[in-house]
């Protein structure tokens, strides 16, 4: 029995840190092992903020690194750039944006929000930009779309291009529809809010840390406040103690359960403490490292047109099956 198509793709910006690793790419090998997948890195997207031509190009190499280090098997996955299936993917754009309704994209929150933020860069690639996700998707029918709550509008969207398309057209593709990705919130080393790498960089781990980098960061972590001197009892509770909650997502049970007694009995300090969530992470981490260090530019090259073979067979087939529905003979 055929498995079901999933698309996803990520926009090639920045570095990984930990907590993108654990909220949304340590499913990957659950995706592809489930799923007829799909994986792209959306480098036509990221042009409505207009990065530098090499700055692009490095990244996309970059983040193509963290998805295989991650576990993505470009044998048993389709892995591929979205501008190496430009054509076909832009052609049906262009389709596709003739039956989206003009007023539901300038409505779109994420449209508002970011043309808001930057009213100096409000452009047609930002105003289209669900089209064009779209496109992704429907480029391969796809049915699944691992998407965050803030993403489930332009899923949306796509589904009604489906509906309008397909009333026009005939049954030509699947309505998508999302697997909810658990928003998963690893808090940050200084306290306050999620990690991101937006902040200080002492304030998350990088997925390339090395283990006496983690260690100097994961020492000066906001801990217990309340807590002034070892003889004191803690507070190892998510609420109570930012490191141990840091703890509950990078240490195994029995560890887990023995620094909650420990710390309520002031056997251990925070230092020690820290310690034991620094050698958690670094577990977890060197792994993804070593493999990661292994990746040579070269490689990345030969598994990315591997990927652009694959993709360029699916997408050609559906865009002409596209163009025989709307009435288009490519003469």
């Amino acid at each position: 029995m055929a498995r079901e198509i999933l698309t996803s793709g990520i926009r090639p910006t920045g570095e990984l840190h930990l907590g993108n690793y654990y909220g949304a790419m340590k499913n990957i090998l659950e995706l592809q092992n489930k799923y007829q997948a799909y994986f792209f890195i959306v480098d036509i997207h990221s042009l409505t903020t207009h990065p530098k031509p090499d700055s692009l190009m490095r990244n996309v190499l970059e983040i193509a690194k963290d998805y295989l280090a991650a576990g993505l098997d470009p044998e048993q996955s389709t892995f591929y750039t979205q501008s190496s299936i430009a054509e076909e993917i832009c052609e049906l754009h262009t389709y596709l944006s003739m039956v989206m309704p003009l007023g539901d994209l300038l409505r779109c929150p994420t449209f508002k929000e970011k043309a808001k933020k930057h009213p100096d860069n409000v452009n047609y690639g930002l105003v289209g930009y669900p089209v064009l996700m779209a496109a992704d998707i429907l480029i391969h029918k796809g049915k699944l779309v691992p998407v965050g709550e803030d993403q489930l509008v332009h899923l949306e969207m796509a589904r009604t291009i489906v509906r309008k398309f397909n009333q026009l057209y005939g049954e030509i593709f699947p309505e998508p529809r999302p697997i909810i990705e658990n928003a998963v919130r690893i808090p940050s080393l200084s306290g306050k809010g999620k990690m991101s790498k937006s902040d200080l960089a002492n304030s998350y781990i990088s997925m390339k840390d090395s283990k006496e980098i983690i260690h100097e960061k994961v020492r000066k972590a906001y801990s217990d406040p309340t807590r002034v001197y070892k003889h004191q009892a803690g507070n190892p509770s998510k609420e109570g103690c930012n490191v141990y909650h840091l703890h509950t997502y990078f240490t195994d049970q029995e560890t887990l359960n023995e620094i909650q007694v420990n710390c309520q009995g002031a056997a251990i300090g925070c230092i020690q403490c820290k310690s034991l969530l620094s050698n958690s992470i670094q577990t977890l981490i060197e792994p993804f490292r070593d493999k990661r260090e292994k990746l040579t530019d070269d490689y990345i090259y030969d598994v990315l047109a591997l990927g652009r073979r694959k993709a360029k067979e699916s997408s050609q087939k559906v865009i002409a099956e596209v163009r025989k529905a709307i009435g288009l003979r490519m003469f």
